[in-house]
């Protein structure tokens, strides 16, 4: 009979951590075959589990036999062999640099191992599972992992790959206009998003008539600007804010 002090587990939990560690060493397997021709296969691997089987009327459990005790039941998996080509078919590429993989996201740890049951390891696939295959992740994964708060992690994931940097602010006169330029790297990303970019200049809003990458044009109104100094806040996308003081 069972030990009560064993641990019981469940098929599910058993064959996801089984299938992940596979997928594991096919996906180290598919890099080692890049630099050097895979030359053997592991044939067959056969499983055998002594377990006590336990039925609640709703769930099935397991707890593993030790040493000793009597009256387990048997179960056994077969793997089969796999030769290099099928490898190279049928695994998915290694991560292109500068591809944040889901494990650059900050999510709990319980929706990254959801997602890695459904072969998700990067952003990549995540966008083509859910826009061209059309998956809905989160009936997917029974309301485990919610799509747009992981949508919203991603983006913040990807502004941190691409910080702003302001290299040169300037302020000039255009039309009767007073204009301040800002340029840099990686300003106006996201230029798709409503509401963005905003500014404000000592904490009055201030009116952006232009942006891209590389340059943010500001209208200021000449009672705005402060001899003393002016402080400028400038949300370029929900994920960057950048604070400066200028000098008049």
């Amino acid at each position: 009979m069972a030990n009560p002090a064993n641990s019981s587990w469940n098929l599910e939990s058993f064959l996801d951590s089984l299938i992940y560690e596979l997928d594991k060493a096919q996906d180290t397997l598919s890099v080692k075959g890049l630099n050097r021709k895979l030359t053997y296969t592991v044939k067959d691997v056969t499983l055998d589990l002594q377990i006590f089987p336990e039925f609640d009327g709703d769930t099935v459990r397991f707890v593993t036999a030790k040493p000793g005790e009597t009256g387990s039941s048997k179960l056994t998996f077969q793997l089969g062999s796999i030769r290099d080509h099928q490898i190279q078919e049928v695994t998915r590429k290694p991560p292109k640099q500068g591809e944040i993989t889901i494990d650059d996201i900050d999510i709990p740890e319980t929706e990254r191992k959801e997602l890695r049951k459904l072969g998700i390891q990067s952003t990549e696939d995540l966008k083509r599972t859910v826009e061209e295959k059309k998956v809905d992740i989160t009936k997917a994964t029974d309301n485990k992992v919610n799509y747009q708060d992981l949508a919203s992690l991603i983006n913040k994931a990807k502004r941190q790959q691409i910080p702003p940097t302001v290299n040169k602010a300037q302020v000039s006169q255009a039309q009767g206009q007073t204009i301040l330029t800002l340029q840099g790297d990686n300003l106006a990303v996201a230029q798709s998003l409503d509401n963005f970019p905003v500014a404000v200049i000592n904490n009055q809003p201030v009116k952006i008539i232009a942006a891209n990458e590389k340059e943010v044009k500001i209208e200021l109104d000449k009672n705005q600007l402060q001899r003393e100094g002016n402080q400028l806040k400038i949300a370029l996308d929900p994920y960057a804010v950048v604070t400066m003081n200028l000098q008049s």
